[in-house]
Formats: structure tokens, sequence, C-alpha cells
């Protein structure tokens, strides 16, 4: 069973996104900020990270950047959930190491693709 860590600040939207992924199969940790999900990590794996960008402590950007620099090529993919990045935003995200950025709110199937599409290219 694939496992995917989602990182957001509202508890409301890790529950959604929860229910969406276990309904599908997907098993899910949860951390509440970006500098959480990397003592998470250092704890347990995943296979996927979905973080949200604007949150306390450690926004997305910052989160995918220093996931990187601990663990380079061996960092699970992330895919950044955000409504506030415009298109300059997005290519950094990718140059940093982002597999994808969605903007929210999202249609669940584009979403639950993206999650196929991710997992499977880890593989």
């Amino acid at each position: 069973m694939k496992r995917i860590l989602l990182v957001d600040d509202d508890p409301h939207a890790r529950s959604a996104l929860r229910l969406v992924l276990e309904s599908q199969g997907y098993d899910c940790l949860e951390a509440s900020n970006g500098a959480e999900a990397l003592s998470r990590l250092e704890q347990e794996s995943a296979d996927l990270v979905i973080t949200d960008n604007l949150m306390p402590v450690l926004g997305g950007l910052e989160f995918v950047q220093r996931l990187r620099e601990k663990v380079g090529d061996r960092a699970p993919r992330t895919i950044i959930l955000s409504g506030n990045l415009g298109e300059d935003d997005k290519r950094h995200a990718q140059q940093l190491g982002a597999f994808a950025v969605l903007d929210k709110p999202c249609d669940f199937k584009e979403f639950l693709s993206l999650v196929a599409l991710a997992l499977q290219q880890q593989d």
C-alpha cells in the first residue's frame, strides 16, 4: 500500500484529502506544517508528499527545498497544492524539485490522476 504524507495547517483540508485518498486505497500520514513534515519523514517513510504552500513555521516551497537539501534524490515526490502561486512561483517550485503544483480548489479527478502519475513514475 502506498503511503502519502499530507501537509497542511488546516485540519479540515487534511481530513478532506485523507478521505479522498483513503477511499482509493492509499495510507495517509499527516503533518500541520513543513517543519513537522520533515520531522515525520525522519521517523516514517512516505511514497509521496502533498503539501499546502502557505503555512506557519515552514511553508510548502521552503519545505520542498529543505527536503531536497536533506535527502537529495531519495526524497519522495512532492505535489504542492496552492491557491496563491503565480506562474513564476510554479516554475520555481518545479526547479526546487516539486513534481507538480496544483491550484486550489482542485478537481478531485485531476488530483487523483496526478497522485497516481506521481506514484507510478516513482516506481
